[in-house]
């Protein structure tokens, strides 16, 4: 008998990391009845975020509210009060990629994050905010969420600009809000990738184009983003381009900080202590690429088994990784690639069931 530690990312717009995990042990349990299971979904900042936090702490609570979502449409939502005191907010949930019907390169805006981050400081319960950034829609350098916060970005006659990061070449300044309360431990923005907030390895280059932005549009969206610093009097640096330019506007006009989105979930659900407890590790993510290695779940995983020595197994969608008998894609299994998404269950089951043959301990 060994025990296995099951900790996989959703598999975007398939499955939730929870339905991901819980489908792999089934399978697993196929191939080795005899082993002890142990789920622990796992996010890295990104959509599924509060699936992932909510399945493995018992005692959080859903708080409802309603928002914009990117295009302005109002939506219900959520955030999670976590151990009494710490609110976790995900933009993904809010105005991400997924609340819009059509894309709006331009005008997509991050206002609905901005509502929830308001809810959580009018909370007196809240000490600290945790805000999972991944998975948005926009590129509007955070001007949306500031704008529910009560900032203004006004043009060279006072006017205040439309929504969306079409319109961030033309900011002269921004109004700040007489007085925000802060948290006592603060706003801590989660983040899944070290991108700056401009240029060819941008928010708007690398980003734009998953958002609907065309070459024209992306350069127009990195202007914007670039005439955004030379306002604030600012750097770019490594993570101000994550979602769209959201942590580098909540970072320089809110005071928040930017953290790594993995290690800090990894904390709050005692990942570490889990992983040493196992004789192997099974994970996944939709696409295993080269960026799974740069702050996601995956490579987290894949580091931390390293340094416990610990075997890692790991499911995907697809993989553009190099082959290994420890990785193992839906797409290899299912007949098509629509298939695999389609009926992403069933070849997890089946994907739990041929990793755990392949595990001889």
């Amino acid at each position: 008998m060994a025990q296995i530690l099951i900790a996989p990312d959703s598999f975007k717009g398939s499955a939730t990391s929870a339905q991901v995990a819980n489908a792999l042990a089934e399978g697993w349990k196929i191939s080795r009845p005899n082993d002890e299971i142990v789920i622990a979904p796992f996010a890295d900042g990104g959509e599924g975020t509060l699936d992932c936090i909510e399945s493995v702490t018992p005692s959080s609570v859903r708080i409802p509210l309603t928002v914009q979502g990117a295009t302005g449409i109002e939506h219900k939502s959520s955030w999670l009060l976590v151990g009494s005191d710490t609110a976790v907010i995900e933009m993904a949930t809010l105005c991400g990629i997924t609340t819009v019907d059509q894309l709006d390169p331009l005008g997509a805006h991050s206002y609905g994050l901005g509502q929830a981050i308001k809810a959580t400081l009018e909370d007196e319960r809240v000490n600290e905010v945790l805000i999972a950034v991944g998975g948005s829609a926009s590129t509007d350098a955070g001007m949306g969420a500031l704008s529910a916060l009560g900032f203004k970005g006004l043009d060279g006659d006072g006017k205040e600009l439309a929504l969306g990061g079409g319109d961030l070449h033309r900011l002269a300044s921004i109004k700040r809000p007489t007085n925000i309360a802060k948290p006592a431990r603060g706003i801590k923005i989660l983040v899944d990738v070290q991108s700056p907030l401009t240029g060819l390895n941008g928010a708007a280059h690398i980003f734009g184009p998953q958002k609907g932005a065309n070459s024209a549009q992306a350069e127009q969206l990195d202007k914007g983003l670039a005439h955004f610093l030379k306002v604030l009097n600012v750097d770019d640096r490594a993570g101000f381009g994550a979602a769209g330019g959201v942590s580098c506007g909540l970072a320089v006009l809110l005071g928040a900080t930017i953290v790594s989105g993995v290690e800090t979930i990894a904390d709050l659900i005692d990942l570490q202590e889990k992983i040493e407890k196992s004789d192997c590790v099974v994970t996944g993510e939709g696409s295993f690429d080269d960026q799974s290695y740069r702050g996601k779940a995956v490579g987290y995983l894949l580091e931390k088994g390293k340094e416990i020595n610990r075997p890692v197994m790991i499911a995907c969608g697809v993989n553009k990784n190099a082959a290994s008998s420890s990785i193992l894609s839906l797409i290899e299994l299912a007949p098509s690639v629509q298939s695999a998404i389609d009926n992403s269950q069933r070849w997890l089951i089946e994907c739990g069931k041929v990793l755990a043959s392949r595990f001889s301990r």
